[in-house]
């Protein structure tokens, strides 16, 4: 194989190329292939309609139930009961019932997302994944029934932008605030079907369950993937926790890229998401003082142990605002457990935060936190469309400023209380 950017190496991986260019369709077959129960019920149907009976590679396929956890109304039970017959029938055995928690958070956890290897998600933020050196990317429904039937899809390879954070962030500001000026600077539109790679002192100095966050908001910049390269960091994660064996990909020295861009981590502040678009960003100083109705902690950008334990941290201790309410949904049993033994899940519930089963919660507006006309939402979710929890209004940001603003029932700055 020769070389060229992550992207264009691990897609030439996945064909019977030696090498791809970008602009170019080729036909892949992924390493695994990932839904959900939102999209299952659907996919299943696409699937047969498409002429297929049979999951070609079962073995390769992971179900996570986490949207509709618990289920709210019967009409979702009875979908959810269907599509866990069908997933029983195919023989697919990487099945994650309610309960487990988000599928990205899932993957991740239990040893999937590995370097080199092709993610395929019914499910736009399959994104998340290129933080552990994969290629991941969301697919349609159509799309999924038909590599699930027939094993293989084909993909148009994306041109590559390079953005290089020079510096390491400043104390008080987390990986969210970083995401949230590569969506200032680059608009929802500024990587529309590119891959990105993320490069840099700043990059590598962060956390895996923080270049999770980066590679996690690629989707709302347009990307089709964002990938870190692999390196120490990554692989002490993965030591004792990968499926398979892998091969790290990293891009070669003749890498062609349709853009580098570079950020000074040093510059970089607390920051918002303002109603009611991603790239809708202002400081979080300019939007102090607004009365916020709900706090949100959760979803597939920001629930991870890491993140959670730095949210308790700030709030332990404290109390929450009265006339604020405040939802914390861990994004898997796992880092519910780690919360309840290291104490922390009883100083979110002292405080008067509600801890709600591991899922997607309210962040996508089915359950478990639906905003009310006029209601005002601070949220580290990933996005904050009209309507997305109902019709309130969602400001977007970080653990920490999740934090503040519980304690004092508005729009805080994070550094005002550490």
């Amino acid at each position: 194989m020769t070389g060229g950017t992550m992207a264009q190496q691990i897609l030439a991986s996945h064909t019977e190329a030696t090498s791809v260019s970008p602009g170019e369709h080729v036909t892949v077959e992924p390493d695994w292939v990932l839904a959900h129960d939102l999209s299952t019920y659907p996919v299943k149907g696409r699937m047969a309609e498409l002429g297929y009976e049979r999951v070609a590679h079962p073995e390769n396929v992971v179900i996570v139930f986490d949207h509709h956890v618990p289920s709210a109304n019967e009409v979702i039970s009875d979908h959810m009961n269907e599509v866990e017959a069908w997933v029983r029938a195919q023989g697919i055995e990487n099945f994650y019932p309610a309960g487990s928690g988000i599928c990205h958070n899932v993957l991740v956890e239990e040893g999937y997302s590995l370097p080199g290897t092709l993610i395929l998600g019914a499910d736009s933020h399959t994104t998340s994944h290129g933080a552990y050196g994969a290629y991941g990317t969301g697919i349609g429904h159509t799309d999924c029934g038909e590599v699930l039937g027939s094993g293989k899809l084909w993909l148009r390879v994306p041109e590559t932008k390079k953005l290089v954070v020079d510096n390491t962030l400043p104390e008080g500001v987390s990986a969210k605030d970083l995401g949230l000026v590569f969506m200032r600077e680059l608009t929802a539109k500024g990587a529309i079907y590119d891959a990105i790679e993320y490069h840099g002192e700043g990059i590598e100095a962060l956390a895996m369950y923080e270049r999770r966050t980066l590679s996690n908001l690629a989707v709302e910049l347009g990307a089709v993937t964002g990938m870190v390269p692999p390196d120490e960091t990554t692989e002490a994660y993965l030591e004792g926790r990968a499926r398979k064996e892998y091969e790290p990909v990293t891009p070669t020295d003749d890498a062609q890229y349709a853009a580098e861009i570079h950020f000074d981590a040093t510059e970089v502040e607390p920051l918002l998401a303002k109603p009611s678009r991603v790239d809708n960003i202002g400081t979080v100083t300019e939007s102090a003082g607004t009365h916020v109705d709900q706090v949100f902690v959760g979803s597939c950008n920001n629930s991870s142990y890491e993140d959670l334990v730095a949210f308790a941290s700030l709030l332990e201790g404290e109390q929450v605002a009265a006339g604020t309410d405040l939802v914390v949904v861990p994004g898997s049993k796992r880092a519910l457990l780690r919360l309840n033994e290291e104490g922390l899940s009883n100083a979110i519930i002292e405080a008067g935060g509600i801890i709600s089963p591991p899922g997607c919660g309210p962040c996508f507006g089915a359950h478990g936190g639906i905003l009310g006309e006029g209601d005002v939402c601070l949220g580290t979710m990933n996005r904050n469309f009209p309507g997305r929890m109902g019709p309130g209004e969602i400001y977007i940001g970080s653990p920490e400023t999740a934090a503040a603003t519980a304690i004092y029932g508005e729009i805080t700055d994070p550094r005002e209380v550490r």
